[in-house]
């Protein structure tokens, strides 16, 4: 028994030793150790990506909202398909918004400068409209490549715009006189030059088809105010908008001052009886090129915490985008009248118009805007805002006798005599909101919008539209209140 034991000892004390000799004889690679580290590079939130010398931020917000009388971001209902333009019983007193908003960026030191992606990523869903389906959407808002001075792809505004535009306010409609391209941004290739203390100058070529509006042939039927336009007949792309932009900032405030360039490019020449457009013989009206231009200034006063007063506004020719925020090219808000069944205001927001019977070449829309305003800090929790403005829509001589020559004195009480299709639209408003802790903001936004048009007092036949009946309607200012409750937290 005791041989025994000894032998099994022996053996086992044997294995031991011949695996030992035989691991220790192995060649055994230590696994890299893979760990984040901070990157102080580029301020708070960077990491090197491991393994790589490339930087990344992950962010974002998320939005909870409620607004009263009017929708995403407070903007006003000003058409037909919404019972908040209508007044009828289809009208939603209040409707709801969530957004979520994934935010990437990227950036690597290179011999050129820092080489830098970005990328706004936004799915949000919203009371729909009537009996639609809940209204959702996925947006990418941001997608950019920026590498020794240019920018490349979609950016989240036009370089026209001004960098303060949501500054003392959330809602576009608010700040008048301001370009219509925040939130959806366009496409664009630019280059930005640094000068030094504070002063930037950027050229940009951008793709603004999708913002653009209509440019309107007085030989096409000219639908009633607030329905669905009809035929379009703006032509395809023929060459991108060109932006030029000055920017200033210093201690005292900032500046700013951009231009810009857009082709008015008409695709058919439609016959008169307007049913459908298609390429026909004959000449199209020749292309004519718009403009317009984009001021403001911010000046930082010792009132409270961080107060400052904000001045701005815009002037375009044959692009009414440029100028006019928030409406289609067609739209009308419905009212109460004391002479008839009710009463209407709105207009159309044409970059043109023109006539193919007649043999008249596109006549450019003028329109322009401005707004003010002011914040004050109480504290660094509470801020409040106050601000309003105005903006205009001109039509000429030949471009008004178009649009009115479209009515009769039995569907407008004046198209003979003081038929006038301009108009204008002007508010005010104010927003306070309170930041508790670190990147959370509860707060409040009231806006009063009034619309005018040039034909004001003037009786129109409008046929049945979405819920309203077929009735004579005044053509009356109307004043339209709104508001929003927004909590947002940002990280």
């Amino acid at each position: 028994m005791k041989l025994v034991k000894s032998l099994l000892l022996g053996s086992a004390a044997g294995l031991a030793a011949f695996t030992g000799a035989q691991a220790a004889d192995l060649p055994v690679k230590a696994k890299p150790v893979e760990y984040v580290k901070i990157c102080s590079l580029y301020g708070a939130g960077f990491y090197y990506i491991p393994g790589t010398d490339t930087c990344i931020r992950i962010g974002g917000q998320i939005r909870a909202e409620a607004y009263f009388n009017s929708r995403g971001t407070n903007a006003p209902a000003w058409g037909i398909t919404d019972g908040t333009a209508t007044g009828t019983r289809d009208r939603d007193y209040f409707t709801t918004r969530s957004r979520v908003y994934l935010n990437m960026d990227t950036r690597t030191q290179t011999a050129y400068g820092t080489l830098r992606t970005f990328s706004v990523v936004r799915a949000e869903l919203q009371t729909p409209v009537g009996t639609s389906s809940a209204a959702g959407a996925i947006n990418i808002d941001t997608g950019i490549i920026q590498w020794g001075g240019f920018t490349i792809g979609r950016a989240a505004t036009s370089y026209l715009e001004n960098p303060w535009t949501y500054a003392a306010k959330w809602g576009s409609y608010g700040w008048f006189g301001n370009p219509d391209t925040s939130g959806t941004g366009r496409f664009v290739l630019a280059y930005t030059h640094q000068f030094g203390n504070g002063i930037s100058a950027s050229l940009s070529l951008e793709d603004s088809k999708e913002r653009k509006r209509g440019n309107y042939n007085g030989a096409l039927p000219l639908t009633a105010w607030g329905a669905t336009l009809g035929t379009d007949t703006r032509g395809g792309n023929t060459w991108p908008d060109v932006v030029a932009q000055l920017r200033i900032e210093q201690a005292w405030g900032g500046f700013h001052i951009a231009g810009g360039i857009t082709n008015n490019h008409v695709a058919y020449s439609c016959g008169a009886s307007g049913a459908t457009c298609t390429e026909i013989t004959g000449p199209t009206p020749s292309d004519k090129i718009g403009g317009s231009v984009n001021a403001a200034l911010k000046f930082n006063v010792p009132t409270g915490v961080n107060d400052a007063l904000y001045i701005g506004g815009s002037y375009s020719v044959g692009a009414t985008t440029s100028v006019f925020a928030g409406a289609g090219p067609n739209f009308g808000v419905y009212g109460n009248s004391n002479l008839f069944y009710g009463s209407i205001a709105g207009g159309y927001l044409f970059d043109s118009v023109y006539d193919t019977r007649t043999g008249t070449g596109q006549q450019l829309t003028t329109a322009y805007g401005g707004a003010v305003a002011f914040e004050h800090g109480w504290n660094p929790e509470w801020r409040t805002s106050v601000f309003g403005g105005a903006q205009f829509v001109d039509y000429n001589a030949t471009a008004n006798a178009i649009l009115c020559s479209k009515f009769t004195a039995a569907t407008l009480s004046n198209a003979n005599t003081t038929c006038n299709m301009d108009m204008r639209i002007v508010g005010a408003g104010t927003r306070t909101y309170w930041t508790p802790v670190r990147d959370l903001t509860i707060g409040v936004e009231f806006l009063w919008q009034q619309i005018h048009s040039g034909n004001e007092g003037a009786a129109m036949a409008l046929p049945a539209q979405g819920y309203k009946p077929a009735a004579v309607y005044e053509v009356k200012d109307q004043n339209v209140f709104s508001g929003m409750f927004a909590v947002r937290r940002f990280f």
